[in-house]
């Protein structure tokens, strides 16, 4: 006897040798067992596979006949005899082995090894459920529930054999046979004497037509190499032979092998998938929090805060004072309160309870703080403190004086608890009610008797701060029952997401932002409109905040620009830094400007309490803005005019066409160590194409300053035959001088922005001449040494258009060579522009590299840059930018999808401006590229919701798949076996269909809306229509103006908004209208989100296996003790009585329509629905063969229903984290939105009749599958077209979707029958053709 032994891992490879030489053409891989002395049978194969004294030795060996039970099958992955991607590692009895083995050849393993098998093989019997293949065996250790003689493997997966296995690791299939019964030679082999299994074609794999052939030396060497091959055995009259290459057994590791099982569906394509996704994910996240990102240079604010809860307000003035509070702030700078001692109780740290009998007297002007999601109500104490220091120190002396109507700000806040406002509508609406029930309490407290000047006029209003979400209340009061007209009319909001919620998972948020964009669409037009003396500031932290998307605090959309205006903090002067969303708030730079603001814009002589709505906006825009576009008025606290005689000042004329630089060199005759003044004139030139007066220092400039800017005529007029002016007529202090941060010749940290001491700040002045009316010089006055240092100074006449320079560019052409630019500008200006109009898309991220080589000449101060966008004010600066040889980061937000295109006048793209010394004639060299790495991150803030939408997309293409499976009368396939044949086949072409989507998305013409900002001239203006403008860019560039766009465009929103359904757009689809460059970010998304599920349902069937593997092994170890058969009866109780069912649900109907809010019976429901889940595995595990299949197909179907409701749970939990925070707080009101049984009832019904063992019945027919697939291909279409916008509705469409498998389930009931039949009749006779008469 002599036959040579392959161990192959493909299945489709069939080799036999035999001693005579003979190739045969195989139908099975068979584990051929030869036995010299004895040929075991039955029950004695196991024990002789365990460790038994019978020499055995196992081998491969091939067989045509189809009557050989095998082992195991080639979707069994789990079994102890069966070795992943074919390493057959079995070995032989120690005694049985070679001992005289050639070339130091490896041994076979021993007894022991197969011991080891065995016990993990009884373990995997025990954990997962029926095995297959040595289970068959009638051991008399195994009962006959492991038998499984339908077709199923332990896995509870059917055998398919008309289709390759779905996973393409080569596999292993075998056959245990006796010497006696199973020949080695090949006439033997196809005798096919061995046992014949009940079913054999459910146990054999398919038949793959390849030529067979002989595996030589060299061919197997190449076959271990290739890994097709690891062991070949040569057995010559009783001597084992072996060769073997060493091969890392990594498939050996249990979590693997649990992985590659078909239960799970791993594949080659799921493993890459799940990597590239969350590989990709990683990216993104690491990208969004350390690439372009601003730096934290913000400072802390101390102070001593107290804060006075009011008991005053009580539950007589408002429905919610169990549940918020109003407190009172107070810091050292503020007077004091008259309030008795003996009525105030320390509640907390620095937190005081005033008694609701005591009489409180404020006497400032009422101001008052929302705070946000989760927000406190101690967040405003920096803005407040900083208020209170600027007044008391600089305008507290003027009041008392009667110089100024100013007063110090009372700053009242709302206490919310830290409730989860963002998350759950109906809280946010409280809070309006609240907050409007507060003002109408704090306007009570000023009354004329309580204030010490009665000649001023009782407030009538509360100017409001609002922080995220508590900007939002602010804006929703308007449209409340109870909101008291007039009480509200300036609105100052940080970090507010005032466009879209940042989740949208709550549909009553959604309706909110719809009635709210509603109303403040409507708001401005007309002359009686609601909010025509209402200002709105929005200020956003930029991309340290990623909480709330700076793109959604855009007000443009809604607010005209005389009512209102978004800035970044970035831009706001004296302060230059980011904020992420809670920094905004305690940041000192930050909050000191904006104490200053609410100070300059309170008014007491008005009984709003604020000026204007004119002046208001000048001082918001004069407080905040940059000031270096053309949006702010020039200042008017010029002195009356001084004539100054020129011989009597020591003066210089300095050449027009020079740039002044101040200070002169050492050879000048001007000894700037000199107290003496002294004059630098430079004539206006007369040369037409010179238009612009520029000039930077590191002057204040002023009467307090060193320096000082004159704008002078000359007295005798401009036909004054002298050519040198003997006496001027001079105006000081008439140029804005815009401070920016500085950049000194040694480069300081650009963290150091927000101090305005000379050193720290500059100041930029950049003139028109045009709008110079008869001034013809423009003079320096140095003051002296006694009058501060020296400094510097630079001013300069250029031709803006010398220095400007504009880059026409495309995303493509920027994405594979960005951009160069060599020596810029062509000649040496104090400033230059680079205009890149073509760069307007916020998802893209760019680095800068400044060089500047070659400057010999000292410099007055290092180059630097000022970025600024098209649609909001966002300004960045950069000083030093020379000496940054990493680049500097280049960023922006946007505009908003599904919103208009609004920008800024006179903006498009963004624009770079450079400072640089002119003294140094070298200019500059500019090397703009595409960061694509930093890019990755802008994602997450802007489509965040799309992980959730595009993951249930793939849950339900997946259940539709099942389903049109399943309806053909085939098994059930498990969730993750049909995902993995999905990957390669629906989701590719879904994928691509997204792609085209995207594509014609981005064809569709877009156009920009501009609304120019015009003060109106008309005293008691009150209305916005006729102060703004439309301009629209088509694709040509081309402008029309029309006088009533503003109205024309906010009518036909309003008509758009009507209902979420009639605002059907194309461009509103996916994920909004993009630019064409980025057609590939949904099918990205998708891909992404298919790798999420991947590890969803890794997660939930493991999670599910693990409970009942451990329900198993308490139920085995613990049967005698009580645990153990309480385990028992649950696991064998079918279910539990009608009549106990019945009395549960009533109850919890009765609960979710009186206390909890139906988010919470839904959660008990996927609780529920988890233990129907474990019980069904243990079910099919222990089933008989008839019954197997229709077991198994009920898991796998309850599985793929667990994925969905897992989803749905991210719709459900916030509202439920609401609800046990109002417990906390001991609030016990219900919420009158969320008790609604028809919400959860079809999720309550269906998990108790699956409890009851019920399966959705196969629906063949073409009514009720077109139905089926009609409902999925819906919320298919519906997650693609409004998915993202209104992602709170796949709740409701899985309701739909429940709704419609409970009538599946129900349908072959009697009751169901009848009422299907008749309802069938009346269809059939309805649709019946008439019949003739003769």
């Amino acid at each position: 006897m002599h036959s040579t032994f392959i161990h192959i891992s493909d299945p489709h490879e069939h080799v036999h040798v035999d001693d005579d030489d003979s190739i045969t053409q195989p139908r099975h891989l068979l584990l051929s067992m030869s036995h010299h002395d004895e040929h075991p049978q039955g029950d004695d194969v196991l024990p002789l596979l365990n460790g038994g004294r019978s020499a055995a030795s196992l081998s491969y060996n091939y067989s045509s006949s189809p009557n050989h039970r095998p082992l195991f099958n080639g979707q069994d992955e789990q079994s102890g005899y069966h070795h992943k991607q074919g390493q057959a590692d079995l070995g032989l009895e120690e005694r049985q082995q070679d001992q005289d083995l050639q070339q130091g050849e490896s041994r076979l393993h021993n007894t022991t090894k197969l011991q080891s098998l065995r016990n993990q093989h009884n373990k995997d019997n025990l954990i997962n459920g029926e095995p297959n293949g040595a289970s068959q065996i009638n051991h008399p250790r195994r009962s006959e529930r492991l038998r499984n003689s339908n077709g199923y493997n332990h896995y509870g997966v059917p055998n398919y054999h008309e289709k390759k296995p779905s996973f393409p690791t080569r596999r292993l299939s075998a056959t245990i046979h006796s010497s006696a019964s199973s020949p080695t030679s090949p006439s033997a082999s196809s005798s096919g004497t061995a046992s014949t299994p009940t079913s054999p074609s459910q146990y054999s794999l398919p038949s793959y037509n390849q030529t067979s052939h002989r595996l030589s030396d060299k061919e197997q060497d190449e076959a271990i190499s290739e890994g097709r091959v690891y062991t070949t055995t040569t057995h010559v009259n009783g001597r084992f032979r072996t060769r073997s290459k060493s091969h890392p057994e990594l498939l050996n590791i249990p979590l693997i092998k649990a992985c590659q099982s078909p239960s799970f569906g791993c594949s080659y394509s799921m493993v890459i998938v799940f990597l590239v996704s969350f590989i990709l994910l990683g990216c993104i996240f690491h990208s969004n929090f350390y690439h372009q990102v601003d730096p934290n240079s913000c400072m802390y604010t101390y102070m001593q805060p107290k804060y006075f809860k009011l008991l005053g307000f009580d539950r007589e003035r408002t429905a919610f004072a169990g549940k918020y509070g109003l407190l009172l702030f107070r810091d050292q700078y503020d007077y004091k309160l008259q309030v008795p001692s003996s009525m105030l109780t320390e509640y907390s740290n620095s937190v005081y309870t005033v008694d609701k009998e005591a009489k409180i007297q404020p006497l400032g002007i009422p101001a008052l703080f929302i705070p946000g999601n989760a927000g406190s109500a101690k967040q405003m104490r920096s803005i407040a403190k900083e208020a209170s220091k600027y007044y008391y120190e600089n305008l507290a002396e003027g009041q008392r004086i009667g110089r100024t109507l100013s007063r110090p700000i009372d700053f009242f806040t709302l206490d919310f608890n830290e409730e989860f406002s963002a998350l759950h509508g109906h809280s946010l609406l409280e809070q309006a009610q609240f907050l409007n029930d507060a003002i109408a309490y704090i306007l009570s407290l000023y009354d004329n008797d309580r204030h010490t000047d009665p000649s001023l006029p009782r407030p009538t209003s509360v100017l409001l701060v609002g922080h995220s979400m508590g900007g939002v209340v602010a804006r929703s009061l308007f449209t409340m029952d109870n909101y008291r007209p007039g009480s509200v009319n300036t609105i100052l909001t940080a970090a507010t997401p005032h466009m879209v919620p940042p989740v949208t998972l709550d549909f009553e948020i959604s309706n909110i932002y719809d009635s709210i964009e509603s109303f403040w669409s409507r708001g401005f037009l007309g002359s009686d409109a609601p909010l025509s003396n209402v200002s709105l500031v929005s200020i956003a932290g930029g991309n340290l905040d990623i909480v709330v998307n700076g793109e959604s605090g855009n007000i443009h959309n809604i607010v005209p620009q005389s009512h209102g205006f978004t800035v970044f903090t970035s831009s706001i002067p004296h302060a230059w830094v980011g904020s992420d969303h809670v920094s905004i708030l305690w940041c000192n730079q930050i909050a000191a400007v904006l104490g200053k603001t609410l100070i300059d814009v309170v008014d007491a002589s008005y009984p709003e309490q604020v000026k204007p709505l004119e002046e208001r906006m000048r001082i918001f825009r004069n407080r905040l803005l940059t000031g270096l576009d053309d949006h702010l008025e020039e200042q008017s606290n010029s002195k009356e005019e001084e004539v100054i005689v020129v011989s009597e000042i020591a003066h210089t004329f300095v050449d027009s066409n020079e740039p002044l630089a101040y200070p002169l060199k050492a050879s000048a005759a001007h000894d700037i160590d000199s107290d003496d003044p002294h004059l630098y004139i430079m004539p206006i030139t007369s040369n037409e194409d010179i238009d612009t007066f520029n000039l930077l220092t590191d002057h204040q400039l002023g009467p307090d300053s060193r320096l000082d800017i004159l704008l002078c005529s000359d007295v005798f007029g401009v036909g004054s035959t002298s050519s040198t002016p003997s006496q001027l007529s001079c105006q000081y202090n008439t140029l804005s001088a815009i401070p920016i941060p500085a950049s000194p010749a040694k480069a300081s940290s650009s963290s150091n922005f927000g101090r305005n001491a000379r050193g720290q700040e500059f100041r930029f002045v950049s003139q028109k001449l045009g709008e110079l009316d008869g001034v013809q010089y423009v003079a320096i006055l140095d003051r002296g040494r006694k009058n501060g240092e020296t400094g510097f100074l630079i001013a300069e006449y250029v031709t803006e258009a010398d220095s400007t320079m504009t880059v026409e560019t495309t995303t493509l052409g920027l994405l594979n060579n960005g951009f160069r630019v060599h020596g810029f500008p062509d000649r040496p200006s104090l400033v230059s522009t680079l205009l890149l109009p073509n760069i307007d898309n916020s998802l893209l991220t760019y680095t800068l590299t400044v060089d500047r080589q070659g400057c010999y000449v000292p410099e007055r101060f290092s180059p630097m840059l000022r970025q600024s966008s098209w649609t909001m004010y966002e300004d960045r600066y950069s000083v030093d930018i020379a000496s940054k040889e990493s680049g500097i980061d280049i960023n922006f937000h946007g505009d908003i999808p599904y919103f208009e295109r609004v920008q800024l006048p006179e903006k498009k793209g963004i624009e770079l401006r450079f400072w640089m010394d002119p003294t140094c004639p070298v200019p500059l060299s500019v090397n703009l590229q595409v960061d694509k790495y930093g890019s990755i991150g802008k994602v997450v803030i802007r489509y965040r919701m799309v992980v959730l939408v595009f993951t249930f997309l793939v849950v339900v293409l997946t259940l539709r798949a099942q389903f049109r499976e399943f309806n053909k009368g085939q098994p059930f396939r498990p969730f993750g076996m049909m995902l993995s044949q999905l990957i390669g086949t629906t989701f590719l072409k879904f994928s691509a269909l997204l792609a085209v989507i995207a594509l014609v998305q981005s064809l569709q013409e877009k156009t920009a809306v501009v609304f120019e900002y015009s003060v109106p001239q008309v005293p008691g203006f009150s209305t916005s229509r006729d102060a703004a403008e439309e301009i629209i860019r088509g694709p040509a560039g081309t402008r029309t103006t029309d006088q009533n766009a503003y109205e024309r465009m906010i009518r036909a929103r309003i008509a758009k908004n009507e209902s979420w359904f009639s605002s059907i757009r194309f461009s509103d689809a996916l994920l909004g209208s993009n630019d064409t460059f980025f057609w590939f970010l949904a099918p990205v998304f998708f891909q992404v989100a298919v790798g999420i599920v991947i590890m969803i349902w890794m997660a939930l069937n493991g999670l599910v296996r693990s409970v009942a593997g451990v329900l198993t092994f308490v139920t085995k170890r613990g049967g005698r003790y009580v645990i153990g058969k309480a385990i028992g009866n649950m696991l064998t109780k079918r279910s539990r009585g009608v009549r106990r069912r019945v009395i549960t649900t009533v109850i919890l109907f009765i609960m979710v329509a009186t206390f909890v809010p139906y988010q919470f019976a839904f959660v008990v429901a996927v609780l529920v629905h988890i233990v129907s889940c474990v019980r069904s595995l243990l079910v099919a595990q222990a089933t008989t063969s008839s019954q197997s299949q229709a077991a198994w197909d009920r898991y796998h179907y309850l599985m793929s229903i667990f994925v969905m409701f897992f989803l749905l749970l991210p719709c459900t939990l916030p509202v439920l984290m609401v609800w046990i925070r109002n417990l906390s707080v001991q609030w016990y009101e219900p919420f009158s939105s969320d008790h609604r049984l028809d919400y959860i009832a079809p999720f309550i019904f269906f998990v108790e009749t699956v409890t009851d063992g019920a399966m959705v019945p196969r629906t063949p027919e073409k009514g009720y599958a077109a139905v089926t697939n009609g409902i999925l291909n819906f919320i298919v279409v519906f997650l693609i077209m409004f998915g993202v916008r209104y992602s709170w509705q796949i709740f409701f469409m899985s309701r739909m979707w429940i709704v419609w498998l409970l009538v599946l389930q129900l349908k072959d009931k009697e009751p169901a029958v009848k009422v299907t039949k008749a309802i069938e009749g009346y269809v059939r006779a309805f649709t019946r053709p008439s019949k003739k008469r003769k």
